[in-house]
């Protein structure tokens, strides 16, 4: 037997007593308190649907939870802020409070007490997801099996926000010599997805994705993205080219053979307009054949009196074209065009030949015509007038510099109506309070008589037109805020537009000629509060004289 001592034994009680206590400590940080997320009750994405019908908006003030699985990560920059997540359901945008944390195939349970439902152009979002605070991860790596769809069955929006895949498809000719996006100006594009049918889908690409360098393969085959929504496009979101499988034979598709150069005297015809559907202030001539109805769902074409909807054309190559996928829908802005051209008051207008000056994009989903600035038809029409002054806003907001009085939001550029100066009070999920001006450099008018300014805007959300003003001063300095620089007078506009819509009408015969032979400068004045933010987009700017 050997013996220890005294001593010995109480080292020895003492490193026991040590060891025990540094693995409590370890166990301690191997095991952190796992915080406890109220389950309550357990609803789908069909049912949330339900709770909050397009343009509304829903408050989850119980505990509830959802079980989903996320379909896209904002990981390749496509997207940003934001994931998909779909159940056996349906699917829903989450509009995340920050960037990251969520990964394709993280099953996850979403407390939503607090959470709002809302309606982002016709996208259904759930809105500020905290991952930390609302996220329950149960596994990761969860494989979602794309949805089998075609091109005519996404335009039904029954797969908003879902993981789909197309068979059978390819990009336009027209877009294989470019790349997905616009990588070194960091510029979010469009390409167009087509069938052997010439039905067309949106593929739209971040200027900031990964792969937004990377060339549209030239061949068919199949593509998986998720099917989201803006307005009422459908558009598809890649989540990797790795999932764009395109090394086929091209495809046959429908239409004739391209012919035109875009001027008015050798307008594009349809055939050209729809294989290259890209291009401001282009002419395009056709016959009208009929109008894409807006009061059925989903929304459909119609080639045969009576028409009811008045805000769209379609026009084609042949009067008596029958088949959507020979056609071009026309956008009509409410005014001058739409009041001649429509095929509700007008439905002997069927048949005829027209010829429209405007931007050439997808409109309901497929090759559209948009912005329309002029028509011709019968020998007589609307042609742009052409200026001694000119701010079209075509790539950024030219002249103009934005001026912030109040607030954090400002005018931007943006793409709507072939170019054209944003305001919106209206951020994060709420309105804020704003005053921000958009101020031209000097205008001189020495030696102009009977000056008159038209414009382009669109209002929609608004409260008051006070809230939206066009103002003129000749006394502004020319630099610095124009709060309180000089003496700005209130323009009196003939008409607006009518502040409960995203289209863009033309306003005309604005009355300059107090200011004949001056030097002026031009602001657009914009005011929101936390009640009410309009939003507001100013497109060109002409000033003609006498």
């Amino acid at each position: 037997m050997i013996k220890v001592s005294k001593w010995a034994k109480g080292l020895m009680m003492v490193s026991a007593l040590a060891f025990g206590l540094f693995s409590c400590v370890d166990n301690d940080f191997d095991n952190p308190p796992v915080p406890t997320i109220p389950e309550g009750t357990v609803i789908t994405l069909e049912q949330m649907r339900e709770l909050c019908p397009p343009g509304t908006v829903y408050r989850f003030e119980e505990d509830r939870s959802l079980y989903a699985v996320v379909a896209m990560d904002d990981k390749s920059g496509n997207i940003y802020k934001s994931s998909y997540v779909q159940d056996k359901t349906g699917g829903i945008n989450l509009f995340l409070k920050a960037s990251g944390g969520l990964y394709q195939g993280d099953s996850v349970r979403i407390a939503l007490k607090g959470l709002r439902l809302n309606w982002y152009q016709n996208l259904l979002q759930l809105d500020t997801v905290d991952v930390d605070k609302n996220i329950v991860k149960q596994k990761t790596l969860v494989d979602i099996a794309p949805k089998v769809v075609t091109i005519a069955e996404l335009k039904s929006g029954t797969y908003q926000s879902q993981l789909v895949k197309l068979e059978n498809v390819q990009f336009i000719g027209t877009d294989t010599a470019k790349t997905y996006a616009d990588a070194a100006g960091l510029v979010t594009e469009n390409r167009m997805l087509e069938d052997a049918s010439g039905n067309q889908v949106i593929v739209r690409t971040s200027g900031y994705a990964k792969f937004a360098g990377s060339n549209v393969p030239n061949g068919s085959g199949s593509l998986i993205a998720i099917a989201s929504q803006y307005r009422n496009d459908i558009q598809l979101f890649i989540r990797s080219t790795s999932e764009v499988v395109m090394d086929g034979e091209r495809l046959g598709g429908g239409g004739g053979t391209a012919d035109g150069t875009g001027t008015k005297d050798d307008p594009f015809n349809v055939a050209a307009a729809i294989s290259n559907n890209a291009g401001t202030n282009v002419w395009v001539q056709g016959y009208i054949v009929g109008v894409m109805e807006t009061d059925v769902d989903p929304f459909a074409a119609s080639f045969a009196s009576p028409f009811r909807t008045n805000s769209n054309l379609l026009i084609a190559d042949s009067p008596e074209e029958v088949n959507l996928a020979n056609c071009l829908t026309v956008q009509l802005p409410a005014g001058d065009i739409r009041t001649a051209l429509n095929l509700v008051d007008k439905s002997g207008n069927k048949g005829k030949q027209v010829k429209l000056l405007g931007g050439l994009e997808a409109y309901f989903g497929q090759p559209g015509i948009k912005n329309l600035t002029g028509y011709w038809m019968d020998g007589t029409g609307i042609e742009p007038t052409t200026g001694f002054y000119v701010e079209d806003f075509t790539t950024n907001l030219g002249t103009y510099t934005a001026h912030s009085a109040t607030g954090a939001q400002n005018w931007v550029w943006a793409s709507f109506d072939s170019g054209c100066a944003k305001m919106s009070g209206y951020a994060s999920g709420s309105n804020n309070v704003n005053e921000d001006w958009l101020v031209s450099q000097a205008i001189n008018l020495t030696g102009k008589t009977g000056v008159k300014m038209s414009l382009r805007e669109a209002i929609n959300y608004k409260t008051s037109y006070d809230d939206v003003q066009v103002l003129v001063s000749t006394t502004y300095s020319g630099t610095g805020s124009p709060v309180g620089n000089g003496t700005w007078t209130p323009l009196t506009l003939p008409s607006r537009a009518t502040g409960n819509s995203w289209d863009f009408v033309e306003i005309s015969n604005i009355d300059l000629s107090a200011y004949d032979g001056q030097t002026i400068y031009i602001a657009f004045k914009y005011i929101s509060t936390a009640t009410s933010g309009a939003t507001w987009e100013v497109g060109k700017v002409v000033l003609t004289a006498n």
